[in-house]
């Protein structure tokens, strides 16, 4: 995705096997230090909130993607179809509320911040990232881009 321009370009560094090491080793310090915070509770409750937001977008996105594109070819199709996805995005849904509602807080600055409200922070900063910048700058033929 770094080589695509949709994260920064620093990540896409490799060694002499291609592998990008710098994208391997910066989340897994990353998420090393967080733990040493010993607030696992609280890494455990940003991490679903990411896979729920995850999942509410891919099950909207499928949805609207079958209604608006019915015909287009697709190597492969989803049993159930749109019933499938709209029970999944119900799930996800009641999984991001309940986010809210085990939702504990954090120490932020000497501010009590929720964590839930932590990670819609990150997400926005992220999002922002992508709007002002990045998409300014995607590489057409990057390995994600090619169709």
């Amino acid at each position: 995705m770094s080589r695509a321009g949709y994260l920064p370009r620093g990540l896409s560094l490799t060694n002499a096997r291609k592998s990008p090491w710098v994208a391997l080793i910066v989340p897994g310090i990353v998420g090393f230090l967080l733990s040493l915070t010993e607030q696992g509770d609280q890494l455990i409750l940003m991490a679903v909130f990411g896979a729920t937001i995850s999942y509410i977008l891919m099950m909207a996105s499928h949805i609207k993607l079958r209604v608006s594109e019915p015909d287009l070819p697709r190597p492969y199709s989803t049993p159930g179809g749109i019933l499938t996805s709209g029970i999944a995005l119900v799930l996800a849904c009641i999984a991001l509320v309940a986010v809210f509602l085990s939702d504990k807080k954090m120490a932020v600055a000497g501010t009590e911040i929720s964590v839930a409200a932590l990670s819609a922070i990150a997400y926005a900063v992220f999002v922002a990232y992508f709007a002002l910048y990045s998409r300014h700058h995607l590489v057409a033929h990057a390995p994600g881009e090619e169709d």
